[in-house]
């Protein structure tokens, strides 16, 4: 961190106001959450009823896809945040240092077919330019940073169809790849996608409900 910035960050802890670490552990959560509240959405939980508690080797086995459950929510969660804390670090380092995004160092570190860079380039840049946003906002909860950055509902929507855009484009690049690889991919995608679009709608609701 720079001299400068070191200051700032006093000042800041000074006045109350909160840091950029601060500010960088609010979104960091709330992705945390999005990703977790997404998972819940895209993945099935198995049913318990009621005569599957009197089959013993029944409730066993709904114990067992129980786990099954719970290990795929985990790493559904883990792989859908790589990305997405990759690019808040980046945004972070521009933050501190005042350069230019690296975002072509974050495409070397994913493992994608060379037909689907362009479109993961624009899905970084876009959330590299909004993480850089709302860690130079004004407000302590995540709430007041987008409205802070964002100013109204409309504008924030504009911003999460452009991500919901981007998102779907890249799916799109990695469907003739990722299909070979993976059963019921198109099914897949298309929960992932509509159940986002919806959480994000309403989180914009919930954030400028009281604008």
């Amino acid at each position: 961190m720079q001299f400068g910035a070191v200051i700032f960050n006093a000042l800041e802890r000074a006045y109350n106001v909160p840091s950029l670490n601060d500010k960088y552990g609010i979104i960091d959560t709330h992705e945390r959450q999005f990703a977790h509240r997404l998972s819940i959405k895209v993945i099935d939980k198995p049913k318990l009823s009621v005569w599957m508690i009197l089959i013993p080797i029944i409730f066993v086995h709904y114990f067992y896809r129980f786990n099954k459950f719970s290990t795929g929510r985990k790493v559904f969660t883990e792989n859908y945040l790589i990305s997405r804390l990759r690019a808040l670090g980046e945004a972070l380092q521009v933050v501190e240092s005042g350069h230019k995004p690296d975002i072509e160092k974050l495409v070397s570190l994913a493992s994608l077919p060379r037909a689907a860079l362009p479109a993961y380039r624009d899905l970084l840049r876009i959330l590299i330019d909004h993480y850089t946003d709302l860690l130079q906002a004004d407000g302590d909860t995540y709430a007041e940073m987008i409205r802070s950055v964002y100013g109204g509902r409309t504008d924030f929507l504009l911003f999460v169809n452009r991500l919901n855009k981007a998102e779907k484009v890249l799916d799109r690049a990695l469907k003739s790849d990722m299909k070979e690889h993976i059963e019921g991919f198109d099914e897949i995608v298309a929960r992932i996608e509509r159940n986002s679009e919806t959480l994000r709608r309403e989180d914009a609701a919930q954030i400028f409900s009281r604008s």
